[in-house]
């Protein structure tokens, strides 16, 4: 192995070390009981008796708990055989459907029995954090930095809060962060594969599809058949969904809205509430590194810049509710902050590349 996959596998490594201390430290807390990520709410009694039944004594979170809940349902019967069983405890099943692959790969495909499956939803996140480290690690040398801006995916706090709620969008920044270094590396039937992965863990990383097919596009001139296999897979999945279960196909939209009205409701939320200046802050740095990218996607198109720059066009259009509290609006712009990370140091050390050749060019031609 050479020193440069060293490398990246420390930093790999590194991934699954903190994310095991995040979850470690909430485990221990609580007598090592996997559960404790999960997140049952408080408020949801018949949950609540249904996971007692499966898995013994629960922790049980404040007020509803969070997605963990959900996906442990899911992860029960990841393809709705009983769905009288584990889906009607869905808040809005269609829609919670749609993110199949994480708690299918937590189950093995439902194969797990409860403990395993909830231990499942912690290690598939702590694979997936060191992973996705480990692949933004080589994706940074590809765009000429050292691999240690790897540390751009651990550190997101969207990804970061990810451990703590046994969510999917890990899995699904991670196969993002893989189909945009294989496109880097001009491999359409990876970069189309990695991104079906990335669309059946979250929806949206739809929007990562098309961006990466216009840089194809941008780049060849045609769209190759390849990155149809995104779009296939989830109107596949969707297809199949709509078989299994009664009401259909569902979208959540109460979490968009016209164009930046979620920012203004939530920014006179944060700045009348003293206690609310972590969401402020965040909020303001997700909004900037939005355009930000988008413009740099533009002015400049590179695969990265063209994959998350549509999570901009998102964010413009995100609701109140999601944009009012960090924890929300993070996980759902995580790949711009870990974009952006990436994009404005490689665009400086660009700069001043070419700043230095004209220097350079000008010193020979005095």
């Amino acid at each position: 192995m050479s020193i440069t996959y060293r490398r990246i596998l420390v930093i790999g490594l590194i991934g699954v070390g903190v994310g095991a201390f995040l979850a470690g430290r909430l485990l221990a807390e609580n007598d090592w009981n996997p559960t404790t990520t999960i997140k049952f709410g408080e408020v949801f009694a018949e949950q609540n008796a249904y996971a007692e039944d499966l898995l013994g004594p629960i922790v049980v979170a404040p007020e509803a708990g969070h997605d963990g809940k959900f996906f442990f349902s899911q992860a029960m019967d990841p393809f709705y055989m009983e769905p009288e069983t584990h889906a009607v405890y869905l808040d809005r099943p269609t829609y919670r459907a749609q993110r199949m692959l994480y708690p299918t790969v937590a189950s093995l495909g439902g194969l797990l029995g409860p403990t395993a499956t909830a231990w499942g939803l912690i290690v598939v996140n702590l694979v997936a954090m060191g992973v996705g480290t480990a692949v933004t690690a080589r994706l940074a040398m590809e765009m000429g930095l050292s691999p240690w801006y790897g540390l751009a995916f651990l550190l997101n706090p969207g990804l970061i809060v990810e451990i703590h709620i046994d969510s999917a969008g890990l899995v699904a920044t991670a196969a993002l962060m893989a189909a945009v270094l294989a496109a880097m590396w001009n491999r359409p039937w990876a970069t189309g594969g990695f991104m079906a992965a990335a669309v059946l863990a979250r929806e949206t990383m739809l929007l990562a599809a098309v961006g990466l097919a216009v840089y194809f596009l941008w780049q060849k001139r045609k769209a190759p058949l390849a990155l149809a296999l995104p779009f296939l897979a989830v109107g596949g999945w969707w297809a199949y969904v709509h078989w299994r279960l009664a009401d259909g196909l569902a979208q959540d939209t109460q979490a968009i809205g016209l164009p930046l009205v979620g920012f203004i409701e939530a920014f006179q939320g944060w700045v009348s509430t003293p206690d609310r200046m972590v969401d402020l802050l965040i909020g303001l740095v997700l909004l900037f590194a939005s355009i930000a990218v988008a413009v740099r996607a533009v002015l400049k198109p590179s695969a990265l810049g063209l994959a998350i720059a549509p999570f901009a066009i998102l964010a413009l259009v995100m609701s109140e509710p999601v944009w009012g509290r960090y924890f929300d609006s993070a996980r759902t712009l995580a790949p711009v902050l870990t974009g952006y990370a990436l994009l404005v140091p490689a665009a400086i050390k660009a700069d001043r590349a070419s700043r230095s050749t004209q220097t350079a060019v000008r010193a020979l031609s005095s």
